[in-house]
This record gives C-alpha cells, structure tokens and sequence, in this order.
C-alpha cells in the first residue's frame, strides 16, 4: 500500500472511531485488554483457545454453573492447592472482569469422532534398546518434566537415568499394566502415548481428544480408557491404543478408574450425580445414579469401596461399588484431597490420611468404623499424603518448601520437617519399590528429584530436573503396597 493509502485507510479509522459510541468504544476496548490480559497470563496454561492444556478449559461447557464473584476471586485471588496463582498484583478488579466476561464466551462445538482418533494414530519409529534386560522393572520409577515436555526413565535401584521420550504438556498421572510391559502417558491436549517398559522406545502415539482429563488401563494391558473434558466422552482403546467405543458424556469427567480384580473401568461426573462403569471385553456401558456427585474420589485397597466428596459438598461418602450404594458418610470441611489420600494399617487395621485443598490440616480416618481418628495442623493446604510400608511416616507436603512427617504409629506430628531446597516449593513423594527410598519433587524450572532415606530422613542424592511434577514407581502403581502391611508398620 502506498504511503498516500496508508494515510486514508489511517484517516478512516480515526473518523469511524469517533463516530463510534462511547459504551461502544468502551466495550471494543475492554474486549481487547480482556484478550491481551488472557494471552499474557492465561493461555499459557488455558490454552490459546481456551481448550485448556496444563489447566483446565476455560469455556461455558466447562465453567459450569460456577458464578462470576467465584471466578473473579480465582483470578485474583488464585485457587489454594492449586497451580493456579493469584494476579491481583498484575490485573486491576476491571481487568479480570474483564477476562472472566471472556472466559464467558461461547466458542464453536468442539468434536473429536472416533474417526479423528483413528487417524491420528501412529507407531514411531524405534531406535535401539535403552532399557538393558538386567534392570528390575518393577523398580523402574518414571519422573514427569514439565519444563521439557519429558519423562524420565529412572532406574530406581541405581538412581541412574535410562531413557528420556517426548509427551507434550503432560500433568501427571502415568499408568502401568500389571505384568509391566508398558507404561501410557496422556497430555491435557489429548494426546495419549505408549512407552515399551521391555525394550525401551514409544511403541504408538495417538490423539483421544481436544482436552484429556485421565486415563487407565487394565490389568492386562487389553484395554485403556480415556476421559475427556473436551470433547466430553470416554473414550475405549485396545491396547495398541486402535479406537474401540466412543461414549459422549452430559458433563465433565472427575476421573476414569480400571477397578483392581474386576473387568470394568468406573468414570464419575464433577458436577453431576451420576457414575458411569464400562464392562470390558463387551463394551457396554451401565449409567448408575449417586446421591451427589463424587467429584474426588479414592479407592479403598483390598475392598470394594470408594470413599468420595464433592466440591459443594459437607460430607465424607463410603460408597460400595459392587452393591451401588452408600454404606457410610462422615462431616468434613476444607474439600478433602481423596485423589491424594494414602492408606496405611495401624494396630491391624486400616486408616485413610488425607490433607485438604482449603484447610491446613491432614485427616485420618480409622476405614472399619469410618470415623475422623485424628486431625493435625499443618503448615498450609497441600496436595498429598503419601506413605509406604518400608517408612514409618506419614510424608505430606503442604504447598510450602517444608515436607512434614507424621509417624504412623502414634499419629504424632514430628517437629522436624524435610526442606530440599528453601522457597522452592516440595512436593509429591513417591517412594522405591520397597519403599526404602523416598523421592521429592523440588517444582521449579530449576529444580531437582531429590532421594532421601525413607527411614534415616537423610539426603542421598539429588538429580536436576526442570519442574518435577511427578515421579511414578512401576510397582507402587500396580500393586498398591499398603495394602500388603502389617502391625503398625
């Protein structure tokens, strides 16, 4: 365009925008501040899209019947026990009106058929053996990078690095099959990968949707399933990751479970009382109504249960997943953190520590009588409560640098905490095969997986890696070992 074009098309603009109406002007202005503030803070995250990746969607469909004061605060204020930071010091209260007006917006339907899943399926090509046949994998331990996009094959025996293989904007969540051939990996975008535990190397990738909550896989390895927030389904592969069944979901997927012992997967709503159960080699899918909806659940190891709470809920639910029904409930407060709960038998019987995302405090439960044994206090609101029969602690972070311990014999809160590295945030513990070992995420872009004794509460070694957002040892993920204690461990 010429330098005279320029200067009418200049020119026009100008004219149009003071002719245009002052409310108008003012609306184009917060659209655009409300799109620049949500690339410059949210997409990354969010998604360009809004589709989600490392975070949720942000859309109508997912939103839900979340209202906007609650949405305001989460922008400002951010969500406790969450990665979602506070921008009050960032956005002014218009500017994140602003943003949750946009988040507001309807977009186009977001499809993904059982077509699109087919054809995006691929077999890499495989380059050598990287895992030698000597090393135990029931030991191997799988570190989550989200700094790179990675994970990390761990020989967990020799803390030593065997393999490295691309995912994406991968949270978390790694699962096994139980003769530990492989290892499956899902992105919030979708895409689902499948590594060989035997030879080493990505056997198949493939895309199961726009936005993937969680997966599972049978114990077999014969079948995965996948839950879907965008679209929002459940999705059945084999286990060469070759779609099977597309089953489209009224709302927003909690999590999809293979059930220990049973040939079925169990998927469950946030924000409705239903739960789904996928009976498998058939395929046919059982929709059960539950009495509210069981947005955070956790299995109950040797027994046919669940224990399960919702977001707007005030009660603790002990639901019996053979008979379909509610067998015992409990007072809570501070929304239980159930995905993160750990089990552990004291005086031989079994109890239930969990921490809570809006309460500084950690819960255990005595299972057979289904009541609160114990409340301690704790640092801040963390994300989980891990243990294993070879420690005789309680290992909780609390959204803090501090990791703090509880003995499980007493229930007595130690004085000592574990710091890996002071202001750096620690987090999930995941322990050795036996349990001898203890490893920490230190999450930060510069951080590192660092391994203590699980029993001395020493430092042994420590290993750099860029955010750390899990760590998954093959034989804790398949054989949950505690539910093999004994005593008081």
């Amino acid at each position: 365009m010429s330098h005279s074009g320029m200067a009418r098309l200049a020119l026009a603009t100008a004219w149009i925008a003071l002719s245009a109406p002052e409310s108008t002007l003012a609306a184009e202005r917060g659209d655009a501040d409300a799109a620049a503030a949500y690339r410059q803070h949210c997409a990354e995250c969010h998604g360009e899209r809004r589709y989600g990746g490392y975070a949720s969607p942000l859309i109508p469909a997912t939103l839900g019947r979340k209202q906007d004061d609650a949405l305001l605060r989460a922008v400002l204020e951010g969500l406790t026990s969450t990665q979602m930071p506070a921008f009050a010091d960032k956005l002014s209260a218009e500017q994140a009106r602003n943003v949750v007006a946009l988040v507001r917006e309807p977009i186009d339907e977001v499809r993904w058929t059982i077509e699109d899943i087919a054809k995006s399926r691929i077999e890499p090509p495989r380059e050598g053996v990287a895992i030698p046949p000597e090393i135990r994998r029931e030991n191997l331990v799988l570190v989550v990078e989200r700094g790179t996009g990675s994970v990390s094959v761990l020989d967990g025996d020799r803390m030593h690095e065997l393999d490295r293989f691309p995912v994406g904007r991968i949270h978390g969540g790694l699962k096994f099959d139980h003769a530990l051939r492989q290892a499956l990996a899902a992105t919030r975008d979708g895409t689902l990968v499948d590594y060989d535990l035997v030879d080493g190397g990505l056997r198949t990738k493939v895309k199961v949707g726009v936005n993937t909550r969680n997966i599972a896989v049978s114990s077999d390895g014969d079948f995965v399933a996948a839950a879907n927030q965008l679209p929002q389904s459940l999705v059945i592969l084999d286990g060469r990751l070759r779609p099977l069944s597309l089953f489209p979901l009224p709302g927003q997927p909690s999590a999809v479970y293979a059930l220990s012992g049973q040939r079925r997967f169990i998927l469950t709503l946030r924000d409705l009382p239903l739960l789904y159960s996928v009976q498998y080699p058939e395929l046919t899918l059982e929709k059960i109504e539950l009495p509210e909806p069981f947005e955070d659940f956790v299995f109950v190891p040797g027994r046919p249960q669940l224990v399960a709470s919702s977001r707007g809920g005030s009660q603790l639910l002990l639901y019996d997943y053979d008979r379909n029904r509610v067998v015992a409930s409990l007072p809570t407060q501070g929304l239980p953190h159930l995905f993160s709960a750990s089990f552990f038998t004291r005086d031989g019987v079994l109890h239930a520590a969990f921490n809570h995302m809006g309460l500084p405090r950690l819960s255990v439960i005595e299972m057979d009588s289904f009541r609160i044994e114990a409340e301690i206090p704790l640092r801040g609101p963390g994300f989980f409560t891990r243990t294993h029969p070879g420690t005789p602690y309680l290992w909780i972070d609390t959204n803090t640098d501090a990791i703090q311990l509880v003995e499980k014999a007493s229930l007595a809160l130690l004085e000592r905490t574990l710091v890996p590295e002071v202001g750096k945030k620690a987090m999930h513990v995941e322990f050795t095969a036996e349990g001898d070992l203890a490893l920490i995420s230190v999450w930060h872009e510069d951080g590192a997986v660092v391994v203590y004794g699980s029993r001395s509460l020493t430092e042994l070694v420590r290993l750099p890696y860029a955010m750390p957002v899990g760590k998954y040892n093959a034989m804790n993920k398949t054989r949950m070992p505690h539910g093999r204690a004994k005593g008081s461990e």
